[in-house]
């Protein structure tokens, strides 16, 4: 096993460190041409470890190198034995993993960005929900970008790529994903992989390539792993109350700027915002990709527009107009002429809300002013022609002038 632990790269110094032993006492026995018949103090039962052993190997080289982890789910397997035993088998392989994944997959500037969702569970109106964060982590510098979301559908996952790459004021060459179905359609016969094709045409769109991890190696994505699992751990425990996504998503981001892209990184041992200002980035499509879906709506008389059981205002000068309704599905609604965002409401709760904005109605007439007259018709009374009196002398004049004509 020594031999075998210095053929993978270790040291003398760091085999004596995971046995426990001294550096003359494995020198020793390294140089030993045969195997003694002796055995180390605690001895192995090789008939409970060894139908996990390969198991162990292969989720270790996934990046699961957490020995509860591997114990709890071992033992669903079928192990009986301690967790002291397996801990001893991890112990030697343990810098050799490390070593490979840090070879391996660290990236130069601009090349590569990892992009994974996690669950989350909320208490809402007395029942629980699920809901979802899109995080993003940029290979080189690790800065990261986080939001929360009711859904992982293609039209929230674009969304986010879009508000990230805003965050991050570019995008890299590349983004790596795993399986996830928005993304990967499945693989052909040959066994690569087949894109989802809107979201190939989105990735076309504004420049970067699509990279799928290693089916069974979901460590080559383990900076956005730890991404996730730095979420949970560290801005998750820090949210007390929150009323909206929008309230959830603007405590994500201050917790972005105020300590997750500002600590010293683990890994790197470098602030990730220092080491962002050299990723190089490339700037993304400012044009709009038509595949992202807005709902049609008319504008009513009263300012507002109906959308998913509520009504959101706009300004009145859009009344009888037909504008369309773009839901984020991060807690934002965004109402739009053409490109031209006009309105922007937090994402109403319940059902039959009205949500309104008092701007929008800016330069209406107050309900209290005078109102104008109605136009009303004159009535003209008729005219009575008017009668002359004459003399009847006047009319036996008129009979004798008749007579002689």
């Amino acid at each position: 096993m020594i031999k075998e632990m210095q053929q993978k790269g270790m040291n003398i110094s760091q085999i004596a460190s995971e046995l426990r032993r001294d550096r003359k006492t494995i020198r020793s026995w390294l140089n030993e041409t045969e195997t003694k018949a002796y055995q180390f103090q605690l001895t192995l039962k090789p008939c409970l470890l060894e139908p996990f052993k390969d198991y162990v190997k292969r989720r270790m080289e996934e990046g699961c190198l957490n020995a509860v982890v591997l114990f709890d789910e071992i033992k669903a397997q079928g192990y009986g034995g301690k967790k002291t035993m397996l801990r001893y088998f991890m112990n030697p392989l343990r810098p050799v993993v490390i070593s490979q994944a840090t070879e391996r997959y660290e990236t130069p500037p601009g090349q590569q960005a990892q992009v994974d969702w996690g669950l989350f569970k909320i208490k809402w109106n007395g029942t629980y929900k699920r809901i979802y964060a899109f995080v993003k982590v940029l290979g080189y510098s690790r800065m990261m970008y986080v939001e929360f979301t009711e859904n992982e559908q293609l039209e929230t996952l674009m969304g986010c790529h879009l508000r990230a790459m805003a965050y991050f004021g570019g995008r890299t060459a590349t983004i790596l994903y795993d399986n996830m179905k928005t993304v990967v359609s499945g693989q052909d016969a040959q066994g690569d992989v087949v894109w989802n094709e809107r979201f190939t045409q989105f990735a076309n769109h504004h420049g970067f390539i699509l990279r799928r991890c290693r089916p069974y190696r979901a460590r080559t994505k383990g900076k956005v792993e730890s991404g996730v699992k730095y979420v949970r751990k560290n801005f998750w425990p820090r949210v007390q109350t929150f009323t909206d996504l929008n309230d959830l998503n603007n405590q994500a981001r201050a917790w972005l700027d105020q300590t997750a892209n500002v600590r010293v990184h683990g890994t790197t041992h470098e602030v990730p915002q220092e080491r962002w200002q050299h990723e190089a980035l490339q700037p993304f499509n400012p044009v709009r990709f038509e595949a992202i879906y807005r709902h049609e709506r008319k504008v009513s008389s009263d300012c507002l527009v109906s959308y998913d059981a509520h009504r959101y205002s706009v300004p009145h000068r859009y009344v009888g107009s037909t504008v369309n309704i773009q839901d984020s599905n991060n807690g934002l609604i965004g109402i739009y002429v053409g490109e031209q965002l006009i309105a922007e409401h937090v994402k109403a709760v319940g059902r039959h809300q009205v949500v309104t904005n008092k701007k929008h109605f800016e330069g209406i007439r107050a309900t209290g002013a005078s109102k104008a007259a109605t136009p009303m018709p004159l009535m003209v009374p008729q005219t009575i022609p008017e009668v002359v009196a004459r003399d009847l002398s006047v009319y036996d004049a008129f009979s004798e002038e008749a007579v002689l004509s």
